[in-house]
């Protein structure tokens, strides 16, 4: 689609019903497409067209279904705290933010924010979006990070008091993560469809989505930052394809793209128009077993896989060396300062693998993994390894699927073994719990639950000594490597790209993946 061709056209109303309501994408006032000058700082106006890698089919403001998702949550709502461009935890709603004691946290809210409908946000709504995380009907994202709150209560119009029933040093985290967000109670309760509608406080509004085709969203008004956002719009506009999405901003047609693709690094890096903004800290792979099913059942078949992957060439092969190979510790040692003494700890070694499968009673056997092809980040790295696993005798069936279908079939553990990438939900070694943890998202997946485990997590969210919890996230990272219910592939390099234009965007290199320097870009160019 021709951006300027979508963009034409004279509505000179932006009211979100009356946009929302028209059959065919909204058509955003050309003028809002101007850029004007800032007084001595950003420039002003202009809407960033944006090439999504998939089209998120749920919006719920605690529920993420990928990165694309959280991309379009964080800039309709907000949390109580935020992770910075450089990965801090700063304000977000709350003015004010601090453990009163162990295990007691106050938030001190901003005063006069208000929800897109105009209406004001109260203590109240605050106290009844963490309900509504912890309600696991809900299946909130951040659900896990806040099992240790005993209770959220509103102190006083202005102050929302967490009380715990242990120690956590990583609640901060949680409550910095892209799907911790404060919704409107009265919102909610009228009964909206929070999978299709959104309605916030963030600096953007929601216009309207139109399945495979876009995503809009205008500026708020009467953000609490009145300086926010710096663009009048941005459109989003899903781009499965690498190739489209690359193609797509080499020809300007949009400005900034999600996930480039390992094969088009170089290629961006390259265009001196163009800026790469990436990390190697957070993205990773991983083939995952249902630990129920025999023979994944015995650890010795597992084992026999994890050693059958010839990581280096994986890396070479899908990622053209963006990365490196992940043969020791889950997390990375950008945060994780044991991470190092497990290196080599899973090395590519055929012969053994070969030895636990006959010592296992299992050689040659049929091995059917399922991975998706919604992502080449990770599709290209589940194709790489299967000569690995041919040459230790296994029989491997792949089969690629769409991101939903995937995600529902590794849910309903319709394959034995599959091959994922994701991320850590924010940069501590207390994000290892989703992964190894007896009711972690990921752990669950694989009907994995060790009792040592966890018990080791347990400790380490309430340990505040560094060293000790170094010691604590070194023994439970070795515990995982022994039992092998998943085995890390490669650390992948991962990015967005964008034209020199657009300014005041951050990768984060550390906190979490996260889009909210989205609500501080702005463009310096003529329409």
């Amino acid at each position: 689609m021709n951006r300027r061709n979508f963009l034409i056209g004279g509505a000179a109303a932006l009211g979100t019903a009356t946009l929302a309501a028209c059959g065919n994408p909204a058509t955003l006032p050309k003028s809002m497409e101007a850029v004007r000058p800032g007084a001595g700082g950003p420039s002003r106006g202009g809407v960033l067209h944006f090439g999504l890698s998939t089209d998120p089919a749920n919006l719920d403001p605690h529920v993420s279904t990928g990165s694309a998702s959280d991309y379009l949550r964080q800039l309709v709502y907000n949390g109580l705290v935020q992770f910075d461009g450089a990965g801090e935890i700063v304000a977000d709603l709350a003015s004010e933010f601090d453990w009163a004691d162990q295990l007691t946290y106050k938030v001190k809210l901003r005063p006069k924010v208000a929800f897109h409908d105009g209406s004001a946000m109260t203590a109240e709504d605050v106290v009844f979006s963490f309900r509504r995380m912890m309600d696991k009907e809900t299946a909130a994202t951040s659900g896990q990070l806040l099992d240790a709150v005993k209770s959220v209560e509103a102190a006083d119009a202005t102050t929302v008091v967490f009380r715990l029933t242990q120690p956590d040093v990583a609640f901060p985290f949680a409550l910095a993560a892209p799907t911790s967000n404060v919704v409107s109670k009265r919102w909610i309760e009228s009964g909206a469809n929070t999978k299709t509608q959104m309605m916030g406080t963030g600096p953007f509004r929601f216009v309207e989505r139109i399945p495979g085709v876009s995503t809009t969203f205008v500026r708020f008004e009467h953000y609490y930052e009145p300086e926010l956002p710096y663009l009048n719009g941005i459109v989003f506009q899903p781009m499965g394809d690498d190739y489209a999405r690359v193609t797509a901003l080499r020809t300007a047609t949009v400005d900034m793209i999600d996930y480039v693709p390992a094969t088009h690094v170089g290629v961006i890096t390259r265009n001196p128009r163009l800026q790469f903004a990436s990390d190697r800290t957070f993205g990773f792979g991983f083939v995952g077993f249902v630990t129920s099913k025999p023979p994944f059942n015995d650890v010795r078949v597992r084992k026999a896989i994890a050693l059958s992957i010839n990581r280096p060439s994986v890396l070479d092969t899908a990622l053209l060396g963006h990365g490196q190979p992940m043969d020791g510790a889950l997390m990375s040692d950008s945060f994780a300062r044991y991470a190092r003494q497990l290196d080599g700890t899973m090395p590519y070694d055929p012969e053994q693998a070969r030895f636990l499968l006959k010592q296992a009673g299992h050689e040659g056997l049929a091995l059917p993994v399922v991975t998706t092809s919604s992502y080449s980040v990770i599709a290209r790295p589940a194709q790489a390894m299967l000569p690995g696993l041919r040459a230790a005798g296994l029989r491997v069936e792949l089969t690629q699927q769409e991101w939903l279908t995937f995600r529902a079939s590794v849910a309903a553990k319709t394959f034995p073994v599959h091959s994922w990438g994701t991320a850590p939900k924010f940069g501590d070694p207390a994000s290892l719990a989703d992964f190894i943890g007896g009711t972690g998202t990921f752990a669950m997946n694989l009907d994995f639950q060790d009792d040592r485990i966890d018990e080791l997590l347990a400790q380490g969210r309430q340990t505040a000594d560094p060293g000790l919890r170094d010691e604590i996230y070194l023994e439970a990272e070795r515990r995982a490597l022994e039992l092998v219910p998943m085995t890390y592939t490669v650390r992948r390099e991962q990015g967005e790209a964008h034209y020199h234009y657009v300014k005041g965007y951050q990768h984060p290199p550390k906190g979490a993946w996260t889009a909210v320097a989205l609500r501080r870009t702005w463009m310096e160019k003529a329409a």
